[in-house]
């Protein structure tokens, strides 16, 4: 962080902290060369990229992996197995073992580490939601667990974890290999100074931070002095739109919350709303003031901050980059649990995550994960993590209508314009419906074929599957044109540009500019035959079916599966 006073992080600035889970206990073609899906070397090493991340945002040196610490972590999550019925094994009493029973290697945290080699400081973190990851999300929306994480002073790292059906944890050790009561940043704010998607509600932990308070009480706040000195916390305020929010705040007296401010809304926060907070006090007797902002979540970021009920990730996204992990549970993750009524953002999981030729990617290969809508890349894995564009939205529809394989940043290979059907049902069932082949003549992908500024006419054209446009007066009153891109030179139909403006994600990342009219085409939806309209973005296909139920008239086509059934030359793989 930087000096008292001022409001810009250290280090790279955070832009999402979305999907932090609030409550613990609810918690081919020949040519192209394609890798089968690596495995990760280790299921825990995307849990510390995650860890990493946040404390890169802060500033913070990188955790590192230790045997030592893995073991005895490991070690203490075997115990819990072994001694499941034990009463004692809750609250505090979870990081304790008793001499004599089944698995013991130590009565306390440091009595294991030492057992297991290690010889620095250690502490530990204990979660029961059956993942590492839901977990390390609940550490990180918490005080206590919280601290353990962004600490400076702690650089090496442990995971061991249980999941037999019957018994769930998660342990996180914790080590310094040598101990300073002083340590650089001298100041650390969670929320980082300039968050967005933080989350609203807070329903305590053990030990209680707020002894007393009528929970849920708003995100925790906390501010932690890690320099020379002595500090005392005085006073904190909170303001949303330059109005005050009332607040709890006092300083830690435990191990770790010591010289901590921990701050929080006597009420949960609203979403999609900027706080900032100010922290006075005095430093050696001489006064300082520290003063941050951060933003809520809103949308379905907003829906998983709320500590409604979130399952683990789905097996393929579990395994991913953290990145995509995160992006995934921050978007779909309420839709997988049938708690968010929405179709789907990606999908319900990964079909397939190879490796793909590109000449830019390090190696001249990036990593992609398919999903039923769309697919997502990571071209440059040493990139900014923070940067809303370190996972991209691949350029699908683009390709399928232009015919060409993106193998590079301006390099592309033939492969002939995709005959998969826009909308409805696969091709054997649906003979009638045009394809991305038919958007040819119609679509900008090359600069071709700009439409004239239309805006208020009323949507009738149609397009036949043999690519010939033409119109059905019939159709003129379901919508008009609401907007135009002068880039790609085409009007956006109002039902989805309505549609698009009331998400909460940018619609440039998910679906791109607009590169085709809409039009109107007759396909077979469950082996119904009817209207329904479709327009081609860059990187989404969006479709109105006037038919369906409200919720669903608006769709994403799936694109992911459509392109890779077009570029490998087989049905892609079931689930």
């Amino acid at each position: 962080m930087t000096p008292p006073g001022a409001a810009q992080p250290r280090g790279p600035r955070p832009r999402h902290l979305l999907g932090l889970v609030l409550t613990l206990l609810i918690i081919v073609l020949p040519a192209l060369s394609v890798s089968p899906p690596a495995a990760a070397a280790d299921p825990f090493d995307d849990v510390l990229a995650t860890i990493n991340t946040y404390r890169a945002w802060l500033g913070l040196p990188p955790m590192r992996r230790h045997p030592a610490l893995d073991a005895a972590a490991s070690s203490h999550a075997r115990y819990y197995q072994l001694n499941a019925g034990d009463p004692s094994l809750a609250g505090m009493g979870l990081h304790q073992e008793q001499p004599g029973r089944p698995g013991f290697t130590g009565a306390d945290m440091q009595d294991r580490a030492r057992a297991a080699g290690y010889t620095g400081w250690v502490n530990e973190n204990i979660g029961l939601s059956g993942s590492m990851a839901a977990s390390v999300d609940w550490f990180i929306a918490t005080i206590n667990h919280r601290l353990t994480l962004i600490d400076p002073r702690y650089t090496d790292i442990g995971f061991g974890a249980v999941n037999d059906g019957k018994v769930r944890i998660e342990v996180i050790n914790v080590g310094a290999p040598t101990w300073s009561d002083t340590a650089t940043p001298e100041w650390v704010a969670w929320p980082p100074d300039g968050t967005t998607g933080v989350g609203l509600k807070f329903w305590g932990e053990a030990p209680n931070p707020f002894p007393g308070a009528s929970y849920p009480v708003g995100y925790p706040i906390t501010l932690k002095y890690h320099g020379r000195g002595t500090v005392v916390f005085t006073r904190a305020t909170l303001t949303a739109g330059g109005q005050p929010v009332p607040v709890i705040a006092q300083t830690g007296n435990g191990w770790l919350t010591r010289r901590t401010f921990m701050i929080a809304a006597t009420s949960p926060l609203q979403p999609g709303t900027t706080y900032t907070v100010t922290v006075e006090g005095q430093l050696d007797g001489a006064p300082f003031t520290r003063t941050w902002s951060f933003r809520t979540a809103s949308g379905d970021g907003e829906r998983l901050s709320r500590g409604l009920p979130v399952a683990p990730p789905p097996a393929g996204v579990a395994t991913a980059d953290p990145a995509v992990r995160q992006l995934w549970q921050a978007t779909d993750g309420l839709v997988g649990t049938g708690i968010d009524g929405r179709t789907w953002l990606w999908g319900p999981d990964t079909f397939a995550a190879p490796r793909e030729p590109y000449v830019e990617a390090p190696g001249g290969t990036r990593q992609v994960y398919y999903f039923d809508k769309a697919r997502m890349e990571i071209t440059n894995p040493a990139g900014d993590r923070s940067s809303p564009w370190f996972v991209t939205s691949g350029l699908l529809v683009r390709d399928m209508i232009r015919g060409e394989v993106q193998v590079g940043d301006a390099r592309f290979q033939p492969v002939g314009p995709a005959n998969v059907p826009v909308a409805g049902d696969p091709a054997p069932q649906n003979p009638d419906a045009p394809t991305y082949a038919a958007l040819r003549g119609v679509a900008t992908v090359a600069g071709d074929h700009r439409a004239p500024k239309r805006i208020g006419a009323a949507v009738r054209e149609t397009l036949h599957q043999s690519g010939a446009v033409g119109t059905e007066p019939s159709l003129a009153g379901y919508t008009t044109l609401a907007a135009y891109d002068e880039v790609t030179g085409h009007n956006v139909a109002r039902v989805f540009h309505d549609w698009l403006a009331a998400q909460p994600w940018q619609a440039t990342y998910v679906v791109g500019r607009p590169i085709t009219e809409p039009y109107w085409v007759r396909a077979r939806v469950q082996g119904s035959p009817q209207w329904v309209l479709i327009q081609a973005f860059e990187r989404r296909l969006l479709t109105y079916t006037p038919a369906n139920p409200p919720g669903w008239q608006i769709e994403m086509g799936n694109v992911g599966r459509h392109y890779y059934e077009w570029r490998y030359g087989e049905p892609p793989p079931t689930r």
